[in-house]
């Protein structure tokens, strides 16, 4: 008896899985967001627009109407008139492109918050995502990678057009009276001319998404992006100068304007008072300011009676006056530690937007 052995078919190896490209989740999250993209290039490239052409009114032509305009020289027969209308010119897009430059921070938080993960949380487009073999910690990786990185070119680029406009600006800003010198301190310099717009960018993004994560309700999480980016901003403006310790002079010297800000020409008052015979720094009221009455309209100045200063601040029972302030080499310092604050917040606000994400896909 035969028996004929019937070879099984060959088992046919399973096909390789499809491979988890990442490119391709962050190519599928630029299609989503594309028309959010195209918007923030035409906000870049019109801030940058505005910069560059604040830049070339104070080109040659400019600068050549400056030197005719020097005294001694061959003068323009209409030199204030012709200086007036090239700094109004370039006074207007500067302001503006600094205006691009304020803005993009709220700009980016509430588009962050609003369409960047609370649409889709609100529609179901993130659980469909979540389920066609998208892990949603990689999901979420990629919402924050890409609009970080696209928002970091943005702001990079218009601060450094904002510099490099305002220094074009600078030959006619000392030579003649028009725009006085910014102060460092305040809110436009200080954060034009340095670097704290990045980080708050980056802050934005991720507070956005975080919001948007928690809240998963598009509107409601605009409005709380934007109310807590202007909140921040604005105490930081107010409280700035907290973030690095102050400086501190005594004394009270005639070429000063006056006692109360004894302070040289950029540097940050803070604040005044006198001392008292044990030493403790009080606040003070300056009564004795009419005391220094230099030229009989204001107190203080280069004819300022020191000595009976002084004389009327011993007789109140005080020793000297003392002011705090921030040099001008403070800027970088304060500059670096805003900075340092802005992106923790973005790290915490990052660390918290997992954690959300892992408890709710458990």
């Amino acid at each position: 008896m035969t028996t004929t052995l019937t070879p099984r078919p060959a088992t046919p190896a399973p096909a390789p899985a499809p491979a988890k490209v990442f490119g391709g989740l962050l190519r599928t999250v630029l299609r989503l967001h594309r028309w959010a993209l195209w918007l923030w290039v035409a906000y870049v490239v019109l801030g940058a627009g505005l910069l560059l052409w604040a830049w070339g009114t104070m080109g040659d032509d400019a600068r050549a109407l400056l030197a005719a305009c020097e005294p001694g020289r061959g003068s323009h027969p209409r030199c204030p008139e012709a200086l007036q209308d090239v700094w109004t010119t370039y006074d207007v897009l500067l302001r503006l492109g600094l205006f691009a430059v304020l803005a993009a921070p709220f700009l980016v938080g509430a588009w962050a918050a609003a369409s960047l993960t609370a649409r889709e949380m609100e529609t179901g487009t993130a659980d469909l995502a979540w389920t066609q073999s998208v892990p949603p910690a990689r999901w979420l990786t990629a919402k924050l990678a890409l609009p970080a990185v696209a928002a970091t070119a943005g702001i990079t680029l218009l601060l450094a057009l904002y510099r490099l406009a305002h220094a074009a600006g600078d030959d006619v800003r000392h030579v003649t009276w028009y725009g006085a010198v910014p102060q460092w301190w305040g809110e436009d310099f200080f954060t034009a001319m340095g670097v704290i717009a990045v980080p708050r960018v980056l802050c934005a993004v991720a507070v956005g998404v975080l919001l948007g994560l928690l809240l998963k309700r598009t509107l409601a999480s605009l409005g709380t992006g934007v109310l807590l980016m202007a909140a921040a901003a604005v105490k930081f403006a107010v409280g700035r100068y907290q973030l690095w310790p102050s400086e501190i002079r005594h004394g009270y010297e005639a070429d000063a304007p006056s006692p109360r800000w004894d302070t040289n020409a950029g540097e940050w008052p803070l604040d005044s008072g006198a001392v008292t015979g044990s030493g403790e720094h009080v606040g003070y009221d300056y009564d004795c300011l009419d005391a220094v009455s230099g030229d009989g309209r204001r107190p203080g100045g280069a004819d300022a009676d020191v000595d009976a200063f002084y004389d009327c601040l011993r007789a109140d029972g005080y020793t000297d006056v003392w002011v705090t302030y921030h040099p001008e080499d403070h800027f970088w310092p304060l500059q670096l530690v805003e900075s340092g604050i802005w992106l923790a917040v973005a790290a915490l606000a990052v660390f918290l937007s997992y954690r959300v994400l892992r408890r709710r896909t458990a």
